[in-house]
């Protein structure tokens, strides 16, 4: 493996003043650090798989060389930025006496603890827009937010939005206090003035967000932030007491049904606004459609939940959304291939009720004038997100500052993440940097049609899980050694795994915990045991009811758990009265004789232990543990903003001391499978769709019927005759370790790319991640047991138990050891204790298990094939009928029509079969539903053989014949399978006689015939 070369650390500036200076970074030339800050910018390119921005666009091919995207200014962020300059040059002309008080106390080199620059840039954005003079603020244009068509019938109408793009931990909710301040103080100050309010309200996306929010509020006055991060003068806190913050989740702003007045059902009264719809029921066995009416509360009514008891002296308020990607209108733009099934739902849903609720609060309150005076959106990735409806990847029109990710970590205000630049396989792109497209392409999902189901991702996923974790083992090992030093809190590292779905995330949260050992061997480390939770699983469903604060106990704890992740004690020293009253619920539970629960100590904070996190929907933002170290991405990531968001939970840093020359040290988190490049996706635009092609009709052609080939409809095999097992050891195939194919090295560099690579030199230290300390602790007597109990249940799990498995297990362990012994082939630094890992595990398990014969007392093999009666249990060339828009081939002794063929080899094998003179009929197998089950690794599959060949000759007989160029591993099971079908079929007798042929090149087709013709009729 090649080396990287280092440069000096990649923290060049300070965080408390602007940026003086940059990396320049170029594939495969050494980082340039320039004078000067970067200007603010984006890039545009095509999504992974997702919409192209226009309807009837075909999908992204998800195996191609990702199109590298043209970078675009975000041209008012860069204009403001100049203007900010010229602003503070010429003593904020225009700034209020208020606003000058607290821009000086902001900006004091006394204070205890300086704010950052990137909080001051954002804050002064928004005031600067507001309070500088019309020469300062000429040229620049910001758009509002305007409703679309149905919104504007609805009254509802544009208001005012500003953007603030800031990297995740350059700290947004200090800059949420800044704005408060100065928009409360003002008011207070300037009663009549129309560009303040003292009525501010936060939106936030779930209840974890609106708790760490709370500091927000002024009333809370030495515990508040304004006086915790010196935001407001002390003189001033009695006047910002005079104005309200509501902090509040977007699930607040839904709409809500009015249940009753005054006792009375309100859908009797008939009070509040009515909502009709219609939806139909089967009634008597026939849809009948119904309507219903139902009574929702009105906008006044509204308004009083929402903002309660407002003591508003205005009718305006002033409006901040945090993480603020998820408030969007929703675009008509087509996006028919959105990646993330089980949250898009969700994600519309959330969206529509955010911005329904500002629109209803801003028509409420008045509208332009009054309503919503701004609105402010704070967001690392304010980007429209896939399955929005608006252009992927294009930022809200409304961003008026820009401080990148790339900044925050030239200015060490984040860990550096460090993503896989090479590894032991020499690929351009290491196959742990995107592990979804790695396992897709291993699978050749694109060409199979299989689906990612968590069987197939969990052969592959292990090892790099397996991998990384070594590495947290190694870093909790550090942290062990410092806490015992005194040098830090004893609190763990923590592993992230993101995966798809929930029934992926089950698979690997029962893999962690011994339930799955069909998947290898697990880091035992991440295991829970009776009293100490280690690993958490928060799903879909969980996720939702977490985010709203709503759900059973079980949900409730688990909120707890994730907002204590890497706390040592409870904020305040006491812990919540709603978790306190969880856990005496629980231990009451506890105290019962025949109870396996373990007894809670609520003092402890429930997150404190945890170090492992598998999550479907969570932590995608908004959790803010500083302790996350490693990061493992089971996913699709169709947009940089997931990567982003993902990425961004390992970034907050542990540390802020100052080194001597007054900046951050530097932080690493090592991540693996999420494809974080930097920069958004563009969506493809225009183009003139191709013409349609031309389809053609295939079909079996009844003028040929004398040609019609059946065939049986095999699902499986049946065997009452067994007593014993063999074992075929010549047909057991090598297993290679290859660290070309499945990498047991990976060297992480620091993510500092713009142009969408990994550069191949990058600032910053490396990190190599092995196996080499897990291969000593692991036995090869442990790979032996663990084979011979894979093949045990594999073996009950086809088979049932009609051989004992104290009769099983011994003789599996003998397989197991001279596989180990004679079918291994190590390359590189591999070692055998590598097949306790999946994906060799899996491969080691099934060799084994697809040559296992059953035999009887005589040994002989007695199994038949399990074909359903009738006409379920045979198919036909009859069945044949499709159409095709490709060019069709003649097919003069095929019961169908005429040919598709995909290659030149197929057109020759036609050829071949059309004119020789021992071929009596024959057909390719293109829909006609002839298939040979097998398994990979445990996991069903098909087998689909190109042709079936039906001969002619005295000794008649069908061929099933495969025609395959290059041989691949998968290529022996499938020949397996295929030789398991033709012994039980003609074993069955009622088929005919078959036999399999599989040939190297068209010409051995030819070949073959003429031998079997030759030995039809002997000279």
């Amino acid at each position: 493996m090649s080396q990287i070369n280092h440069v000096e650390n990649p923290i060049i500036n300070s965080p408390f003043e602007a940026p003086q200076c940059y990396w320049h970074l170029e594939r495969g030339r050494q980082p340039q650090k320039r004078d000067g800050r970067r200007p603010a910018s984006y890039f545009f390119r095509v999504p992974e798989r997702a919409a192209r921005g226009r309807k009837a666009r075909e999908q992204n091919d998800l195996f191609t060389e990702d199109l590298l995207g043209e970078e675009y200014l975000l041209d008012n962020a860069n204009l403001i930025r100049q203007r900010l300059q010229d602003w503070r040059a010429r003593g904020y002309e225009g700034a209020t006496r208020v606003t000058r008080e607290l821009l000086d106390l902001w900006q004091s080199d006394d204070r205890r603890e300086r704010l950052f620059f990137a909080q001051l840039e954002a804050a002064l954005a928004v005031i600067f827009l507001t309070e500088a003079t019309p020469d300062l603020l000429h040229g620049i244009s910001v758009p509002p937010d305007e409703p679309g068509p149905e919104a504007q019938v609805k009254g509802y109408k544009a208001f005012l939005r500003y953007a603030l793009k800031m990297a995740t931990g350059s700290g947004k909710t200090t800059v949420m206090g800044m704005l408060a301040a100065w928009q409360i103080l003002n008011k207070v100050a300037h009663p009549q003035s129309p560009h303040y309010s003292d009525t501010v309200l936060v939106i936030c996306p779930n209840v974890t967000i609106r708790d760490r929010l709370r500091e927000l509020d002024p009333n809370l006055d030495t515990l508040s932030l304004y006086r915790m991060r010196e935001l407001v003068p002390v003189h001033r806190m009695s006047d910002l007491r005079r104005g309200e913050v509501f902090i509040t989740n977007w699930h607040h702003l839904e709409r809500r049904e009015a249940t009753d007045v005054n006792g009375i059902s309100a859908k009797v009264v008939k009070r509040g606004v009515p909502v009709t719809r219609k939806f139909k029921r089967r009634l008597d066995g026939q849809d009948t459609e119904f309507e219903e009416t139902r009574y929702y509360e009105s906008d006044a009514a509204y308004l009083k939940r929402v903002l309660g008891k407002r003591k508003g002296r205005a009718q305006a308020i002033f409006v901040m959304n945090d993480e603020a990607h998820h408030a969007y209108r929703r675009g008509d733009v087509s996006d028919e291939y959105a990646l993330d099934e089980e949250s898009a739902e969700r994600n519309a849903r959330e969206a529509t009720v955010w911005i329904e609720g500002l629109d209803r609060l801003n028509k409420t309150l008045g509208g332009r004038g009054n309503g919503i005076r701004l609105c402010v959106d704070l967001s690392a990735t304010p980007f429209y997100i896939q399955g929005s409806g608006n252009e992927v990847g294009r930022p809200f029109p409304w961003v008026v500052s820009d401080f990148s990710l790339l900044e925050a970590i030239e200015s060490g205000l984040v860990k550096i993440p460090q993503l896989p630049a090479q590894d032991t396989t020499g690929a351009d792109t290491p196959p742990y940097f995107n592990i979804w497209r790695w396992i897709a392409e291993r699978a050749n999902v694109r060409e199979t049609g299989e689906r990612m189901t968590p069987l197939l991702v969990m052969k592959y996923a292990t090892q790099p899980i397996v991998q990384l974790a070594e590495e947290w083992r190694k870093t909790h090992a550090l942290w062990e050694a410092q806490a015992a030093g005194g040098l830090r809190r004893r609190v763990p590292p923590v592993f992230i795994i993101v995966c798809r779905d929930t029934a992926l995330a089950r698979e690997i949260f029962e893999w962690i915990a011994g339930k799955r050992p069909d998947y290898g061997t697990a880091p035992a480390w991440f295991r829970n045991a009776p009293g100490q939770e280690l690993t958490v699983r928060v799903d879909s469903k969980v996720a939702d009811e977490i985010e709203s604060g709503s759900g059973a106990d079980e949900s409730r704890r688990l909120r707890f758990v994730l907002e204590t992740v890497g706390k040592t004690e409870w904020p305040g020293g006491n812990a919540p009265e709603e978790y306190a009253a969880i856990v005496h619920k629980h231990n009451h539970k506890a105290l019962e004789e025949d109870s396996e629960l373990a007894f809670i100590d609520e003092a402890i904070p429930p997150g404190r232990d945890v170090r492992c996190i598998i999550s479907v929907a969570m932590l995608s933002e908004g959790w803010d543990a500083t302790t996350v170290t490693h990061v493992v991405g089971l996913r699709p990531f169709g947009s940089q903003l997931l990567c982003e968001q993902v990425v961004g939970r390992s970034l907050r840093r542990t540390s802020y001391a100052l080194d001597a020359g007054g900046r951050f040290r530097e932080e690493t988190a090592k991540v693996f499978g999420v494809p974080f490049e930097l920069i958004p996706f563009k969506v493809e635009g225009g183009g003139t769709p191709p013409p349609t092609p031309p389809a053609y009709h295939v079909y079996a052609d009844p003028a040929k019927s004398e040609l019609e080939i059946s065939f049986p409809v095999v699902e499986g095999y049946h065997d009452p005759g067994w007593v014993s097992l063999t074992i075929d050891w010549e047909r057991v195939p090598l297993l290679t370790l290859d660290p070309l194919r499945v990498p047991d090295q990976t060297l992480l560099q620091n993510l500092a790319g713009i142009d969408s690579k990994l550069l191949a030199f990058g600032p910053g230290q490396s990190a190599l991640i092995t196996l080499e300390d897990w291969r000593k602790r692991m036995r090869v007597q442990q790979v032996v047991f663990a084979i011979a109990a894979g093949l045990t249940r594999d073996w009950t799990a086809r088979n049932g138990e009609v051989i004992p498995t104290h009769r099983l297990f011994p003789l599996f362990v003998g397989y197991a050891e001279r596989y180990l012994r004679e079918k291994i082939q190590r390359r590189g630094n591999s070692a055998p204790q590598d097949v306790a890992i999946n994906p060799y595990f899996q491969e080691a398990v099934s060799a084994l298990a697809d040559h296992i014969k059953p035999v009887n007392q005589q040994g002989e093999e007695t199994e038949l094939p399990v074909i359903a009666p009738g006409r379920e249990g045979q198919r036909s060339t009859a069945d044949v009928d499709f159409h095709t828009g490709r060019a069709l081939e003649p097919a003069a002794r095929s019961h169908v029509n005429a040919l598709v063929v995909d290659s030149r080899w197929e057109k020759a094998a036609a050829f071949c079969l059309d004119t020789h003179p021992g071929v009596r009929a024959w057909a390719r197998n293109d829909h006609l539903g002839f298939v040979i089950p097998y398994r990979v690794d445990g996991i069903a599959r098909k087998y689909l053989p190109d042709f079936i060949v039906e001969l002619a000759g005295t000794l008649p007989a069908r061929w099933i014949v495969e025609i395959k160029g290059e041989e691949r591993p998968e290529d022996l099971k499938k020949q397996a399978a295929a030789e398991r079908w033709v012994r039980a079929v003609n074993r069955d007798g009622r088929y005919g006689r078959w036999e399999y042929r599989y040939l190297r090149h068209p010409s051995d087709l030819a070949r073959a015939l003429s031998e079997r013709v030759g030995a039809d009729h002997p000279a």
